[in-house]
Order: C-alpha cells, then structure tokens, then sequence
C-alpha cells in the first residue's frame, strides 16, 4: 500500500472505519479508491447525496505536497486500523478510529495506564497523581493522558521525571498543540521516546466536540484508566465512561468530603462505576499483575516489548512472529534468547509463550 495514498486518505477524514473496509475490498488499495472513487460509491456508503458532492469536492483540494511538508516538519507517521503496527489495545474497541497520526515513538501498549483528572487540580490531586503515577512508572506502565492542564499534566511531567514513557493524545492535529501553554511539555514528551497522537488530520484545530473522541482513544489505549481527582461532570469521567464501555478497568481516588465541586470521584466510587484504590497495590491486584511482572516489562527493550505485544494474544510460533512483526529471523531470534535469559517467555508445544 503506497503511504502517499494512505497519507492522503487520512488526510481525507471523511470515512468511518467501517467505511474504509468496505471501500478497501471494492478497491483493493487506497490509491485505487482514490482515483477511483464516484459519487454513487459514496452515496453507497450511506453517505447522503449533498454530502456525497462535498466529499469528492474535498479530495480535489488536498495537496499531497503540502501534506508531505507538515509530515516532514512534524516527523509524522500514519497507521491504518488494518496495519500490524497500528495499537492492538485501540484496534479492539468499537469502533476504533481509521487512522492515527504519531509524532514520536509509538510505544506498546501491553501495559498501559490512563491517568486523568481536573484542569483546576488542588494541591491534594496533584500529589495523589504524582504519587500514582511515579509508581505506576516503577512497575512498567506506559502513561497516557490528554495534555491538558492540571492532573494530566501533571501525569505527563512526573512520568517523564521518573523516566518512564508517556503518550499524550490530543484533541488537534498532532502538528497543532493545544493548549498552547503546553508545548514546552509536548517537546519533551517526545525527546525523552514518548509519542504524541491524534485521530484528526494535520491542521485540525482543537474544538470542543473533539474531546470525546480524544477521550475514547486515551481510554482505548489502556488497560485501565485512574481518576484522581475530578468533577463528576468532568472530561475525566468523560473518559472513564468510555472506559467502562471498552471492558477496562476504572480506578478512582477519594477526596475531600468536603470539596464538593471535585466529589466526582467519591460519586463514582460510591455508586460502584470506579474501585477505590489507595495505592498502586490496588491496582495491581485489580488487574492481576505481580510486582516481579511489572518489573521485568519495565526492563524491556523497545523491540522486546514489541514482541511481548505480540505474544500477549496467546503463543506464537517464529513463523508467526515473522509474519506479524517487521524482525528478519536472526533479529528474533535473539531478541527470544534475551526475553528467555529474563524469564519472560518460554516454549510449549512448539511456541513462544510468556511465562
């Protein structure tokens, strides 16, 4: 599939997921679709006949060259739902966004935790999210959050302190850091292997109704996702409904009975949508996760954790893992003899399995 074509179709946004399949198996490449594509095939993605015009109208406008310029700029790359790269945690919600625009390295996500909370944080929720997310660093999660001011940025800031990896997902193009107040922060997200990550193509400016997306895909990341301290009409809990509705984990911190204006978490918990966790053992008993586990996945290479992604799904033979990573067979070969040496993984009936 040539990326100039896949850039383009991103670039495009207009089509669902869904959308994109059925056009893919009509076409059988994007740049097929995207000479290719009529008017009627639109309308026959239930897409209604005024709109139709628009759509074919947008692809007129949009300059591969001036996409290839901010791509450069920015060092973008684009995944496709289909792609083997694309996030397997993000890929298994419904419906998950197409595309993805990344600046910086995608981690794995085979441990991954979304840590949110108020843009007005008291003094109380940021040292409950430092406290939080410096242990969840210790034991080998990935922390994702939105950017914003308050507890996620606080959660971005103590991640990177603790040298741990942290991916902010925006409401804006990736090229576009919102607010604006955070770009310093955003700068060392990515110096430090951290990646920034948006559903919305390059240019797009942040606008309100972007931000429940944007809080689907920070929940869709992770395994869990840890209020710490929010309003219970907040985006926090925006977030953590869309957990909830993705199968994964909420976790929340009390607070202050008396703080009413920042009771959401109390709400929750009380009404059983979040488990209470008062430290970083709650949490991982929640998930059944052993200390000793975390540990050695924090420990992992960048490769190493691409192949342990790939075996979380269940035991894989080496032709499996070629076929499903970009390794050639010395390379996997010794990246197994490493995670064997970590007692990570090891082999059953002919496959590798993690232990």
């Amino acid at each position: 599939m040539s990326d100039e074509y896949l850039f383009l179709f991103a670039q495009w946004g207009i089509f669902t997921t869904e959308q994109c399949r059925i056009i893919l198996k009509k076409f059988g490449s994007f740049k097929a679709a995207w000479k290719g594509l009529s008017t009627s095939d639109i309308r026959e993605l239930n897409v209604r006949n005024e709109k139709a015009s628009r759509v074919l109208e947008i692809r007129e406008r949009i300059s591969f060259e001036d996409i290839m310029e901010l791509i450069k700029k920015f060092e973008v790359k684009v995944y496709y739902v289909d792609d083997k790269d694309y996030p397997e945690t993000l890929r298994n919600i419904k419906p998950p966004p197409p595309f993805i625009f990344v600046r910086g390295q995608l981690p794995t996500f085979l441990k991954a935790m979304a840590v949110v909370g108020t843009r007005t944080a008291t003094d109380y929720g940021k040292l409950a999210t430092k406290k939080f997310t410096a242990d969840l660093v210790r034991h080998g999660f990935v922390i994702v959050s939105g950017l914003a001011i308050g507890i996620d940025s606080v959660a971005h800031k103590t991640a990177l302190e603790c040298n741990g990896v942290t991916v902010a997902v925006l409401g804006s193009g990736v090229d576009i850091i919102s607010p604006s107040s955070s770009y310093r922060l955003a700068q060392n997200i990515l110096q430090s292997g951290g990646a920034i990550i948006s559903a919305y193509p390059l240019g797009t400016k942040a606008l309100k109704h972007h931000f429940p997306e944007r809080n689907i895909i920070i929940a869709g990341l992770c395994q869990g996702t840890l209020v710490t301290e929010g309003g219970l009409h907040s985006g926090a809990f925006i977030t953590a409904r869309r957990a909830h509705d993705h199968s994964r984990e909420i976790f929340a911190v009390p607070n202050d009975i008396n703080k009413y204006a920042l009771s959401g978490t109390n709400h929750y918990i009380r009404t059983s949508q979040a488990k209470l966790v008062e430290n970083i053992e709650h949490i991982l008993e929640d998930l059944q996760m052993e200390t000793k586990t975390m540990r050695q996945e924090f420990d992992l290479s960048h490769d190493e954790r691409i192949l342990m992604e790939r075996l979380a799904s269940g035991g894989k033979t080496m032709d499996d893992l070629v076929a499903e990573t970009t390794f050639d067979i010395p390379r996997l070969s010794e990246l197994i003899l490493h995670l064997q040496l970590k007692n990570a993984i090891a082999e059953q009936n002919c496959k590798w399995v993690i232990t």
